[in-house]
């Protein structure tokens, strides 16, 4: 019969060979942070739970690696005693040494000790001091007593002792307590001391007697020499103990997975997660924590380790068959075997079952049997073939057995069998589960795929039709009707209104083994794989179902919960169960392990989130203020954790950068985010985590970044290259424009050169044609006119007196034509008589030679211009009369000129029949320059010319000179 049961705990061992420092640990505290630190003789250590961070005199503020006691003070505040260097406290993330000049009575010290309040209190030189957070300076708290030589209490560093006479002086959590001495001992000369957790004071002498003195000071006990005592030991759990050995030597003993683990304790932890630590003396730190799997293997009576199908009947017996040795019975808390001898066909069991009539089935390699009155027996008549291997047994409402084998699915009633194969519609032939659902649907799986039979008809689906995997190996119908598939490598599947939701490792699940299915009280699947066995809330499944939830939380256990080997067995029904008293039993490698769902801590705390450290280039970078990072797109790489203590590796982590990243990045159990090639820009870096039972820390820890620009790329360097650009541009465009000035220049120099050579060359030819051809031809008209008037007074010949007449006639022609090629070529009214006297006159003979109404209103503008670029106006004037005779047919011509302050406004307008002003090829004139020549002489006046006109409405010749600009010209 077992044991009655008792108290296991799981324990994880941390050794110089996975990265302490040393074996001997000489403290342990948890600061606020969440960090366990361990001080060695070797250095301090800091742990997360996954990964050990080292500090040593190679650490700024360190002197020394060698460590004796440490404690924690104030605010999260670490104090070590380094032995021959001082104290060193850990304030704010900085180590920093206190000696002499800080109140320290000498450079040895000998302990060190505080309270519940944070109050430290420090050993050496004979003198006890305390630490005064607002003097910075340590005090000593009894100054004008004698100086007595204390040395530290044993366990876990709770204080200071001395023998003094007939007492032990204990200095203990800022108080002394006297203990009064046993007079068989006053006179021994004392080895040690230790309080334990009662407050009981132990005592050594040197000869080795040993005694216990109550805390109040009232009974004690000698031990005899080399005597083993036994003391409870931790808080932890008041039934653990501890045994007393010679020097104080403490022993604590504890049950782990069903064996017993001796340790040497030299100090206890417990942290806020409720896991004991235990520093020892050479044995390294041990972590405990109960476990809530308990195991049953061949020292528990099971009839071999290696089980597969697992079943319990009406009686409330479990039945546990092995892969090579027979069958276990557990009943009244003993296991009674079955082999062949006890009329098994053979000894590898493969298939449980009850039916409803009370008869226990057993599938096995030899074929079925049948339970009868405490031996196993052939059912009569034959069932199945010899070599049909029975792997999955199920009864349907109406009392249809059917036997899943390897070759296919026997249906059993009415004494007959048929077999089933793919050839009928199933899906695979070799067949590892069957199940009858709540609507009458039978599923059968097995390596092939999926079959439903419904009515007798056949649908089977298998990867080719979605599933994730052909190879099906479980099945559970939750109350709410929906399917629960369980596959050997593909995962989880989940069936409801024919549809299929799967879910894998990416989508939250410890592993993509799904052996067996078992619902408990509170709504979560406990499933088992290869790895383990594994918890995720059926909610949680839904919500994913439902596309509300992302991702599942997954829980797993293994050895340190109770499991003698993590590998569970599947493959044949069935291969875990659910007992009526809501444990769950699943079969392994080692055994068959049993949960108790109700024991089950949910751990409700959220992780603590800390951003560690940070490297730029390899580089490290410290993070306690917000990161600036040097120009050049650096590499970035951002360490961070969360300090946890319970399946510490199913910690979950999602980061986001703000500024770059547009959604959350799950980084699974990663503790590091990595960045290439950054853009300057200011970033915020965003941590959240979640614990193994799916609580997240939404708050989380935010890092500030800012990856400086460039110089190059800075708005200062942008706006002075923009600058400098826009100078160079406006030294350009002001050089462009001085040449296109200068070229202006020079071509209105030319214009108004070419323009005064052309009037004077006009102005020379008229006075030449005026004062020598006209002469000549005034002087051969009277020639002719004498001698026609001398013909007149004598008879001639009356054909000359007509050729003379001819030649006057055409002489006056040659003079009128003179005169107006000379007028033309340079009007004489504008020498004489002025510029608006000029216009006048061209205005009114214009008017007469074409027979258009012309209306004028002219101010006297003959002191506006230089007398040599007065031409230039008349031109203007002629040109625009001109162009009307020629082309405007117009009837109605007005011509004003307005002198002004500012300026004088030319005005000439017709109703003539217009034209585009664009189209100036038929406005020519018989000065060759048309509207352009017209442009150029306003321009050589510093005025503009405009036109305005529209075909059959007129055109409006407009001619403004600015007077103040040319005057200041």
């Amino acid at each position: 019969m077992l044991e009655p049961a008792r108290a296991q705990y799981g324990l994880e061992v941390w050794t110089v060979d996975n990265g302490m420092p040393e074996n001997e640990i000489r403290g342990i505290t948890q600061t606020p942070d969440g960090y366990l630190w361990i001080a060695t003789f070797n250095g301090l250590a800091r742990f997360d739970g996954v990964h050990l961070t080292l500090f040593n005199r190679g650490t700024a503020g360190l002197l020394s690696n060698q460590f004796g006691t440490m404690l924690q003070g104030k605010a999260g505040d670490l104090w070590l005693d380094s032995v021959d260097r001082g104290i060193v406290r850990y304030h704010d993330g900085v180590f920093r040494v206190y000696g002499r000049q800080y109140g320290v009575p000498a450079d040895i010290i000998n302990g060190l000790t505080g309270d519940d309040h944070g109050d430290v209190w420090v050993l050496s030189g004979n003198r006890i001091v305390r630490w005064d957070e607002a003097l910075k300076h340590f005090v000593d708290i009894a100054p004008q007593s004698p100086s007595l030589r204390y040395r530290s209490l044993l366990w876990d560093s709770v204080g200071f002792w001395v023998h003094d006479h007939e007492k032990v002086r204990c200095f203990t959590h800022g108080n002394f307590v006297d203990f009064t001495l046993p007079k068989q001992i006053v006179e021994d000369v004392l080895w040690g001391a230790a309080l334990d957790q009662s407050g009981t004071l132990w005592i050594e002498t040197v000869d080795g007697k040993r005694v216990r003195i109550t805390a109040d000071n009232v009974s004690h006990t000698i031990a005899p020499k080399s005597t083993r005592e036994v003391t409870i030991g931790t808080t932890y759990d008041k039934s653990l103990v501890m045994h007393v050995g010679p020097r104080l030597q403490r022993t604590f003993d504890f049950v782990s997975s069903n064996r017993v683990v001796s340790v040497t304790p030299w100090h206890f932890y417990e942290d806020r997660q409720g896991n004991l630590w235990i520093g020892t003396q050479e044995e390294g730190l041990y972590r405990l924590q109960k476990q809530l799997i308990r195991s049953y293997t061949r020292e528990q009576g099971l009839i071999d380790r290696d089980t597969y199908a697992t079943y319990q009947d009406r009686s409330g017996a479990v039945w546990v068959g092995a892969w090579h040795l027979g069958l276990s019975r557990f009943a009244d808390g003993r296991f009674t075997s079955y082999t062949m001898t006890d009329g098994l066909p053979d000894e590898l069991v493969t298939a449980l079952f009850e039916d409803r009539d009370g008869r226990f089935w057993v599938g096995t390699h030899g074929g079925l049997s049948i339970f009868d009155h405490g031996r196993f027996r052939v059912p009569s008549g034959p069932i199945l073939p010899s070599e049909a291997v029975v792997q999955a047994i199920c009864q349907d409402r109406q009392g249809t057995l059917w036997f899943g084998t390897r070759q296919g699915l026997a249906r059993y009633e009415n004494g007959g069998t048929r077999f089933l194969t793919q050839k009928d519609g199933l899906a695979a032939n070799d067949t590892h589960a069957i199940l009858e659902t709540s609507n009458g649907d039978l599923w059968v799986g097995g390596y092939g795929g999926l079959t439903r039979i419904r009515n007798g008809k056949f649908t089977r689906w298998t990867e080719n039709d979605g599933l994730p995997s052909d190879n099906i190996w479980s099945f559970y119908e939750d109350n709410d009707g929906v399917l629960w598939i369980g596959t050997y490598e593909g995962g989880l599947v989940r069936y409801k209104d024919g549809k299929f939701i799967s879910y894998s490792v990416k989508d939250g699940l410890f592993d993509n083994g799904v052996f067996r299915v078992l619902e408990d009280a509170h709504g979560y699947f406990w499933i088992s794989c290869s790895r383990g066995v594994y918890r995720v809330s059926k909610h949680d499944l839904n919500a994913f179902a439902a596309g509300t939830l992302k991702k599942v939380a997954s829980t797993a256990y293994g050895k340190i919960d109770g499991m003698l080997d993590i590998e569970c067995n599947g493959g044949v029904d069935p291969s875990g169960i659910k007992t009526r008293d809501g444990k769950l039993w699943f079969p392994t490698r080692d055994g068959v392990v049993i949960i108790d769902p109700e024991s089950v801590v949910h751990d409700s705390v959220p992780p603590l989130v800390m951003i560690e450290s940070s490297l730029v280039d390899n580089v490290s970078t410290p993070v306690s203020a917000p990161l600036r990072i040097p120009p050049g797109r650096p590499d970035v790489e951002i360490n961070y954790t969360a300090p946890n203590f319970i399946n510490a590796a199913q910690t979950h982590f999602k980061y986001r950068l703000e500024g770059l990243d547009t959604d959350w990045v799950d980084a699974g159990g990663r503790r590091i985010a990595y960045y290439s090639h950054l853009p300057p820009g200011d970033y915020v870096f965003h941590l959240i985590a979640g614990n193994s039972d799916g609580v997240w820390n939404q708050e989380g820890k935010a890092l500030a970044i800012t990856v400086l620009t460039p110089f190059y790329e800075t708005r200062w360097f942008q706006m002075l290259v923009l600058l400098t650009l826009g100078a160079l541009v406006a030294m350009a465009w002001r050089y462009r424009v001085s040449q296109l000035e200068q070229a202006q220049a020079a071509q209105q120099a030319f214009s108004r050169q070419l323009i005064a050579s052309q009037e004077a060359e006009r102005k020379r030819i008229a006075a030449e044609m005026h004062d020598s051809l006209g002469q000549r031809l005034v002087v051969i008209k009277n020639l002719a006119l004498i001698l026609l008037r001398a013909k007149k007074s004598a008879p001639a010949d009356d054909s000359d007196t007509q050729t003379m007449a001819e030649i006057s006639d055409e002489a006056s022609s040659a003079i009128a034509e003179t005169r107006d090629i000379s007028y033309n070529l340079r009007p004489f009214q504008l020498d004489r008589l002025g510029l608006t006297k000029a216009i006048e006159a061209m205005v009114r003979t214009t008017g007469i030679a074409s027979g258009i109404r012309f209306t004028s209103e002219l101010d006297n503008i003959d002191d506006v211009f230089p007398e040599d670029l007065r031409i230039n106006f008349y031109r203007i004037v002629q040109e625009s009369l001109g162009n009307i005779m020629k082309h405007a047919q117009a009837t109605e011509v007005n011509v004003r000129i307005k002198r002004r302050i500012e300026n004088v406004m030319l005005t000439i307008e017709d109703n003539g029949r217009g034209f585009t002003p664009d189209e100036r090829s038929p406005l020519s004139s018989r000065s060759g320059f048309g509207l352009t020549g017209m442009g150029e002489r306003a321009r050589l006046l510093g005025g503009e010319l405009k036109v305005r006109s529209t075909p059959g409405k007129g055109a409006t010749v407009l001619f403004e000179i600015p007077l103040r600009q040319k005057q200041s010209g």
